[in-house]
């Protein structure tokens, strides 16, 4: 019997048979539910995405922040600012400009507007660090429902961003760039900072940036503490689409603006429900817009910008928010407006300047405008060029004109001037006046702006002579027609330069107010054997006369014979010491004004005069404010020149010319004014210069494009009317003229013979050491020197012709001068227009001067 075989310790290992059956009987591994696996998988996705997410973010952060614009830029925001001009009672007359914007700080700047504009903008700008993520996922979804970029969501953070670092350009790359800077500068500036830049730099309209200008625009506030809440709620709504919800042109839709801003008011708790109703209630009212120019004062205010532009440059005048305080004087610039307007219409009615060229009938009209096209080439006139126009209708005063090619509307301004006295309207349908098209105006032939030409001009200039502060400058009829400066546009003088001469003769102690001239033809010797003999504009002579007396009837024959005989030199001298700058002609014909100077240089020589001989260059500006402070400008002050006895005694010459001379006609006047008059040659210059201690008055009348005012028109009667009529106006009181000064002795002596008298005589003034002493004879004993005169006619009596003689002091009666002159050029104003005279007034064989060939 066999045995089973021992089995070894543990037991036998099964077969592999065996173990396979076993492992088929063994039950299956349980898996992981499927959820548990998706989230897994989920979990993996998402820490993919994630670090992708991130790289993305931080690559997208590294690429978008390169080259991104410094915030530090803005630790001294200074924008562009309006700078305004004000006259010397702060009225605003003019505003230099890029952009209309005045700075305010937050102080500035009420509660009331702040929490007007965070409802309407930002409401929780104070919570948020830059970014308001919530309104983000909404501008997201609105652009993805309008398939573009829609804005919106922005933050107060963000639009400072964009308007004042970045383009307005809508793109992911620009809202990206927008993003890393809004958290930046909300980290870089506190927030009242970032919210007054914001409301110093949104655009708010009609060229209106800023909170500050705005107000001033919509609703006339200079201050912004003076806002009511619905105004404050209207200028917070502008900002979405200041054009589009313009309370002056869409006063509809800027009052639903309004209510919108009002309810977001109440609900983040600015308001009650009782404010917001009556703040609806109110009317969507709007100031009159305050103008960028006082059009009367417009040559000033240009005067004032050329002036602070040499200075200060052109970038500081236009973006620096200057506050330019001058010395015009608007009471005083009106009256010189009103007095010049006045006297330039008297001379349109006495020498019938603006009527019509012609009238053309309708049933002539086709053939008239064949005939202006064919002139005009088919092709528009250009800008100032003077063309026939026909009146096609009258629109509320304007005229609308035909040119031949195109139509042209005239302004009712520009037509006022030749209404008449009773406002009745100067022109009718058909007629053809002569017109230039404005350089401002739109050039295309339908809509062109046209102006009346051909007509006379004229300038005044009024100076305190102590300070020589300008206090009125007018260069034109009305600025508004063109801004062409006169007082600045060099004329020949007449006999107004004649005051150079006699001063002259006084500082040279050879000659007194006293001394006797004779009046007589003379002729002298110009060049290329041409001879020239001066006139008196009453073509008449007057024998002897004293100096005074001949100063005050504008002797031209006396005035050539001082100049001779001091020498041009010495009249040049005085002239220049006096202020006269312009070239001087080099011949004794500069003493009838052949040279030509500008309105102001001859008043401030005048002023001089005034001054007690003491120089100053002409004041505009009394001080310049910035917004950093007061800005330093050059001082100007007066410096002694002519010694004041001499200047004494020239005023008290000029006084004559007022009460017994060619401006006699001023006499009236209730102050001691002294002057003169002057007229160039064939009237084609009328001037008038007057003297009282604190005011100076230069009046300047003839045409842009020299030629004669017409028969009759002289200083006296052209230009000394406009001087009256502005000093009855605003100047009826003031300082007496000063005692005279050392240097000075009054003296009698006999009227006639001007020699030293006694009690009887009359008082005339002398430098010291200058007074004759020979006494006059005693009446009824024989005089040889009053013999002769009364044989060549009486001293001082009516004119009368005499022949040519040969008395002391004048030298012989021929003798050779420089060459004279040229006569003026066409054109000696430059940008002038050139105007055709519609009725052509011959030329006045009455002159004052009398100028060489």
């Amino acid at each position: 019997m066999s045995r089973k075989p021992a089995e070894k310790k543990g037991g036998a290992k099964p077969s592999t048979k065996k173990r396979a059956a076993t492992a088929k009987s063994a039950p299956p591994p349980r898996k992981a539910p499927l959820a548990w696996r998706l989230f897994k998988l989920g979990l993996k996705l998402g820490l993919v995405l994630a670090l992708l997410g991130g790289a993305t973010l931080v690559g997208g952060y590294w690429y978008y922040a390169q080259g991104l614009p410094d915030l530090r830029k803005l630790d001294d925001y200074r924008p562009p600012q309006v700078s305004r001009v004000l006259a010397a009672d702060g009225t605003v007359i003019a505003e230099l400009y890029d952009e209309r914007r005045t700075v305010v700080d937050r102080a500035q700047i009420p509660d009331l507007l702040v929490h007007a504009v965070l409802s309407a903008e930002d409401a929780d700008f104070y919570r948020h660090e830059g970014l308001d993520y919530t309104g983000m996922l909404r501008a997201l979804y609105n652009s993805l429902r309008a398939g573009r970029l829609t804005g919106s969501g922005s933050t107060i953070t963000q639009q400072t961003v964009k308007n004042l670092l970045l383009s307005q350009e809508r793109s992911f790359d620009r809202k990206a760039k927008e993003l890393i800077l809004a958290r930046r500068l909300d980290a870089h500036l506190s927030k009242d900072d970032i919210l007054t830049i914001y409301l110093n730099a949104i655009y708010l309209g009609h060229g209106r940036y800023g909170m500050h200008e705005a107000a001033r625009y919509y609703f006339g506030h200079e201050k912004l503490a003076d806002l009511t809440l619905p105004e404050a709620a209207t200028l917070a709504g502008l900002i979405q689409s200041p054009e589009r919800i313009s309370p002056r042109k869409h006063p509809d839709k800027a009052r639903d603006r309004r209510a919108f801003v009002l309810r977001m008011m109440v609900k983040n708790g600015y308001i009650t429900e009782a404010e917001e109703k009556a703040a609806e209630a109110s009317p969507m009212a709007v100031a009159e817009p305050p103008r960028a120019y006082v059009a009367d004062a417009g040559w000033f205010a240009d005067a004032v910008r050329a002036e602070l532009v040499a200075q200060l440059g052109e970038e500081a005048v236009r973006t620096g928010g200057l506050r330019v305080h001058t010395t015009l004087d608007m009471a005083r610039q009106r009256a010189a407006v009103d007095a010049l307007r006045g006297g330039l219409r008297a001379l349109d009615a006495r020498q019938k300047f603006g009527a019509p060229l012609a009238r053309v009938p309708a049933a002539k009209a086709e053939a008239w405008r064949a005939r202006r096209k064919k002139a005009l080439k088919d092709a528009p006139p250009a800008p100032g060029e003077p063309v026939q126009g026909r009146v096609t209708a009258v629109d509320d005063g304007a005229l609308i004109v035909e040119l031949g090619v195109g139509e042209a509307r005239v302004s009712a301004s520009a037509v006022a001037r030749f209404a008449g006295e009773d406002g009745a309207a100067p022109y009718a349908v058909g007629d053809v006046l002569t017109v230039a098209v404005r350089a401002d105006g739109p050039h295309h032939p339908d809509r062109m702006k046209a102006t009346l030409v051909g007509a006379p001009q004229g300038a005044v200039v009024v100076l305190d002579p102590q300070t020589r502060d300008v206090l009125a400058l007018v260069g034109g009829d009305d600025y508004r027609q063109g801004p062409f400066d006169r007082t600045h546009a060099a004329r020949q003088p007449g006999s107004a330069f004649k005051s150079f001469v006699w001063g002259a003769a006084i500082d040279s102690r050879r000659y007194t107010a006293a001394s006797t001239m004779i009046d007589a033809p003379e002729t002298l010797r110009v060049h290329q054997g041409k001879f020239w003999q001066p006139k008196n504009y009453t073509r008449k002579f007057r024998g002897p006369i004293s100096l005074r007396n001949a100063l005050a009837q504008s002797i031209n024959s006396v005035a050539v014979a001082l100049t001779d005989d001091l020498g041009v030199p010495a009249v040049h001298a005085f002239a220049r010491a006096a202020g006269i700058e312009s070239p001087l002609a080099d011949g004794p014909a500069v003493a009838l004004g052949a040279s030509e100077v500008k309105p102001i240089e001859l008043a401030n020589a005048y002023a001089t005069l005034a001054a007690g001989g003491r120089f100053g260059e002409p004041r505009l500006i009394t001080r310049v404010e910035g917004p950093q402070g007061p800005i330093a400008l050059p001082e100007l002050p007066l410096e002694p020149r002519i010694d004041p006895a001499v200047a004494f005694v020239m005023r008290s010459l000029l006084r004559t010319v007022v009460t017994d001379g060619t401006a006699k006609s001023l006499s009236d006047l209730p102050r001691p004014l002294a002057g003169k008059t002057g007229t160039s040659n064939e009237a084609r210059d009328a001037w008038f210069v007057g003297l009282l201690p604190e005011v100076v008055i230069a009046v300047w009348v003839g045409f842009d494009t020299p030629k004669s005012l017409g028969r009759k028109e002289s200083g006296g009667h052209t230009a000394a009317p406009v001087a009256k009529a502005y000093l009855a106006a605003v100047e009826k009181t003031g300082p007496d003229w000063p005692p005279p000064p050392d240097g000075v002795e009054l003296r009698r002596i006999a009227d006639e013979r001007h020699l030293a008298a006694d009690d009887e005589g009359r008082e005339e003034v002398f430098l010291t050491g200058t007074a004759p002493t020979e006494m006059a004879p005693a009446a009824g004993e024989v005089d040889a020197r009053r013999f002769m005169f009364e044989e060549v006619g009486a001293l001082d009596g009516p004119a009368v012709a005499v022949p040519s003689i040969d008395v002391a002091p004048l030298p012989p009666t021929l003798r050779p001068i420089a060459p004279a002159p040229a006569e003026p050029a066409e054109d000696p104003l430059g940008d002038a227009p050139r105007g055709l005279d519609p009725i052509a007034p011959a030329p006045s064989p009455a002159d004052d001067e009398d100028l060489p060939p």
